[in-house]
């Protein structure tokens, strides 16, 4: 077994392809900057350069991408088709009043911006350039706030969260085949479209959240369960009280930037002790915290770009710390399968 591994994130892109069988350090990997911060850099050259812009593609992650595009209006006309226009806002008249006129055509004197979080070409030629080959299997990890286009999508995104924990509080929950994807999740219904769409629809597909990816690498490294495990990333901080078969008893998502701030050990232990609660996370600014049982947390793993915030071990269950979240997917995957019985 073949399986196409990529990790998005806000910073770096994290590709791995596992070779079942193979000693994991020996996979081929590649770490390259994130799909926005691509987008981005070719916004701000085109509009250096007075060059009117149309984006076309795919819903993709925001971050640098949009705020490279609300700059460029200031100096350039911008076009989009729908789907990369719901990049920048999921309301469509807030995107127009900022200026984007959203076509359903090309237009003249424009030069297009693909916007896609998975660049199916890209990695194909880098494939094909090594003598692997693309393979039929693929799981992606983005970050997907879901459709809220009138409600904030701090509280949308941790309400289903907590309804698919309420349904099955195991970490394997979030992991979505290609047909399976809620219909909320722009972003992850285009990553797989991205996939099929360069393969001619020829592809077993897999979707799920970073932050649940980098929760199933970090947990490899755990000695014992229950184990707290935290995942810092660019955006946001997840800490997780999972059991080794993949129980979640507690989950709270926060920003990072707000963390960075606190006193890291004293909101771990508030976590574990269940004295954080949905209200008080989201006035801090977080997303939420989700409580189902209190138990005897008996190890602490992080993993995450901003690891560095938090004095506890590092997760690195391959010799790598930049393939912790594809580990994950792959783990899950591994899950998932034994649980269909394949």
């Amino acid at each position: 077994m073949k399986v196409f591994t990529l990790d998005v994130g806000t910073g770096t892109q994290d590709f791995l392809l596992y070779i079942e069988g193979e000693n994991v350090r020996n996979c081929p990997k590649a770490v390259m900057p994130s799909p926005t911060k691509i987008v981005a850099e070719k916004v701000r050259k085109l509009a250096a350069g007075g060059e009117d812009i149309l984006l076309t593609g795919y819903t993709m992650g925001g971050g640098p991408s949009s705020r490279a595009i609300r700059d460029a209006l200031d100096r350039v006309n911008v076009y989009a088709f729908e789907k990369p226009a719901l990049t920048i806002n999921d309301n469509l008249q807030r995107v127009e009043e900022l200026g984007i006129r959203i076509v359903d055509e090309v237009v003249e004197n424009t030069h297009e911006v693909f916007m896609t979080d998975v660049d199916m070409a890209a990695y194909s030629s880098m494939l094909e350039s090594f003598g692997i080959g693309v393979p039929d299997k693929f799981v992606v990890a983005v970050q997907d706030h879901g459709f809220s286009p009138t409600e904030s999508n701090r509280k949308f995104r941790f309400r289903v969260f907590e309804k698919v924990l309420n349904n099955s509080p195991y970490l394997e929950s979030f992991l979505y085949s290609a047909d399976d994807v809620p219909g909320h999740y722009n972003r992850m219904k285009s990553a797989v479209t991205a996939v099929l769409d360069f393969l001619g629809g020829e592809a077993e597909v897999y979707v799920i959240d970073t932050v649940f990816a980098a929760i199933g690498g970090a947990m490899l490294d755990a000695v014992e369960f229950p184990a707290l495990v935290m995942n810092f990333g660019n955006g946001h901080t997840v800490f997780a009280v999972i059991d080794r078969d993949g129980r979640i008893y507690s989950l709270m998502e926060h920003h990072t930037s707000i963390v960075k701030n606190m006193d890291v050990k004293e909101l771990a232990g508030k976590f574990i002790r269940g004295e954080l609660d949905n209200e008080t996370v989201y006035e801090q600014g977080g997303h939420g915290a989700w409580i189902d049982a209190v138990v005897d947390v008996k190890d602490f793993v992080k993993t995450g770009p901003n690891a560095h915030i938090a004095d506890f071990r590092e997760a690195n269950p391959a010799g790598d710390v930049m393939v912790v979240g594809n580990l994950g997917m792959v783990n899950l995957l591994k899950s998932h399968e034994f649980l269909a019985g394949v």
